[in-house]
């Protein structure tokens, strides 16, 4: 009993439903005339009003059967034979329609139809647009009110061959559609087809946008395909040159904004082929910059990855551009480049097709051999290395020293100049010994001297400095008068303050008691 209340109550919503789809002249007219209603909630459909007989019931309910899916029925309707012939076909039109509405309401009245609902999918509304662009034989359609279907994924497909663009799918609005074709247009693409208008779009997304975004992607492109579905985006094609390859690809590292609401999903582009493949390593100014072209997006992190590790504490600056066409063992050879820069201060390593060139400046003439051996033994497979290395020219030996003072030195090895104690009056056999010293200085006048007198640490420090003095002076008195000029001769003295040796024993003190001739 209570399912048969529930099912009775279930019925009377139904028929007021259909009762409110009728306008009221209408409905004088049905109280007299036929009329059939459908209405379906989910997957049960209510029928109610009149069948011409039982043939035309058959003929509805295969009609239900046909669109698939597990309807139920409640049947109210009544057999009046009295009902026009014509009636028949409109009850089969209308069992056709309902299957394709979820939810919705279809009433057959006198010789008008009204149909209200929504589509159960892209499919069924497909085929209530044929259905009604074929109304039954002397039926007119009173009223229509269809909503947009719900789909689910939200999704639109752009397609480019040649100068054609394809559009399929759904948008949220018949605007939406308008504005994507005309936009197709202005980037001289011919659109064809056309999008679903449909409900079920996420919320926040600017679908006309998305389009377009898809759309200038394609521009780029000799031939692809765009599809967005939901929030993702995704493109496939070949580009149309070098410059649009580039374009697209950046155009896709940037996405299309968050005001969009779209974000890309996947690409695949396809790479252009460049002849002569072209890449290079620069080492200049504690960078490593890296240009030229790769295969893939894995080869560029592969060589940035290795260049980081080689060429440590240097930044590296990633520059480098896909494009098809590499010879093989091309990223073993990169790398090699890059490992080679780590032998120059600065450099490149530039390939180009199989051969690989070095080319940089190094701190001298043995790490040039070094480098030119290491770079040379280590080629990669299939590869041809040459190298061109340059180090700053060597300096040129010091000049010898004037022979002067070599004999100045050899001179007073042979026994120094000697003083009485305390005195600065030398010793004869000194006087004769700076003789010679002079001979040898006045064999090179452009070499200048410096006589510096010191004493052991008898005595007081101020006197030792003052006798050491008075002894430099007089040596240089008795050069001058040997004929060498006074103004290559500087007097210095230093006391006791810079000894050879300890000052603990009478012979460490006798050599600290010297005179020093040096050139200056």
């Amino acid at each position: 009993m209570a399912a048969a209340g529930r099912i009775r109550f279930a019925v009377a919503g139904w028929l007021a439903l259909v009762a409110a789809l009728v306008p009221a002249p209408e409905r004088a007219h049905a109280e007299t005339g036929t009329q059939l209603s459908l209405v379906r909630e989910g997957d049960l459909v209510a029928i109610g009003g009149v069948l011409p007989d039982e043939a035309t019931r058959e003929a509805l309910a295969a009609a239900l059967r046909a669109a698939g899916g597990d309807i139920a029925t409640i049947d109210t309707t009544e057999i009046r034979p009295d009902a026009p012939a014509a009636f028949r076909e409109a009850a089969t039109w209308a069992g056709a329609i309902i299957a394709r509405l979820k939810p919705g309401a279809v009433l057959v009245s006198g010789t008008t139809l009204t149909v209200e609902g929504r589509p159960d999918g892209l499919a069924g509304a497909d085929a209530v647009r044929a259905a009604l662009a074929a109304l039954p034989t002397g039926f007119t359609l009173q009223r229509e009110a269809l909503n947009p279907p719900r789909v689910a994924p939200f999704t639109l497909t752009l397609w480019r061959s040649g100068d054609t663009v394809r559009i399929a799918g759904v948008v949220a609005s018949p605007e939406d559609r308008d504005a994507i074709a005309a936009f197709a247009r202005s980037l001289g693409l011919q659109p064809e087809g056309g999008a679903a208008v449909a409900a079920g779009a996420p919320a926040g997304i600017d679908w006309a946008g998305a389009a377009r975004f898809g759309l200038m992607q394609l521009a780029r492109l000799r031939g692809g395909e765009v599809r967005i579905v939901d929030r993702s985006l995704s493109v496939t094609g070949e580009p149309a040159d070098r410059a649009g390859y580039v374009a697209v690809n950046r155009a896709l590292r940037e996405g299309p904004g968050a005001a969009v609401g779209v974000t890309v999903a996947s690409a695949t582009i396809a790479a252009p082929v460049v002849s002569p493949f072209r890449w290079a390593a620069v080492k200049r100014d504690g960078r490593v910059l890296l240009r030229g072209y790769v295969s893939s997006e894995a080869e560029r992190v592969e060589i940035r990855s290795a260049a980081e590790a080689l060429a440590a504490p240097a930044t590296v600056i990633d520059e480098q551009e896909l494009a098809s066409g590499a010879p093989q063992g091309f990223v073993t050879a990169a790398i090699a480049g890059v490992g080679h820069l780590a032998l120059v201060e600065t450099g490149e390593a530039r390939l180009e097709g199989t051969s690989l060139a070095v080319t940089g400046r190094v701190p001298d003439a043995a790490s040039e051999t070094a480098a030119r051996a290491a770079i040379t033994g280590s080629a990669p497979f299939g590869f041809t290395v040459t190298t061109t290395l340059t180090a700053p020219a060597a300096s040129p030996p010091p000049p010898a020293p004037p022979a002067c003072i070599a004999a100045v030195a050899a001179e007073l090895a042979q026994g120094g100049i000697a003083f009485r104690i305390s005195r600065d009056v030398m010793e004869p056999a000194s006087q004769a010994r700076l003789d010679r010293v002079a001979q040898a200085m006045n064999t090179c006048p452009r070499v200048r001297f410096t006589i510096a007198g010191h004493t052991d640490s008898d005595g007081i420090a101020a006197q030792n400095v003052d006798l050491s003095q008075r002894r430099a002076q007089a040596v240089v008195a008795h050069l001058i008068r040997r004929g060498v000029e006074a103004g290559r001769l500087l007097a210095e003295g230093h006391g006791a303050t810079r000894p050879l040796v300890p000052n603990d024993s009478p012979a460490n003190k006798a050599r600290n008691r010297r005179i020093e001739i040096v050139a200056r």
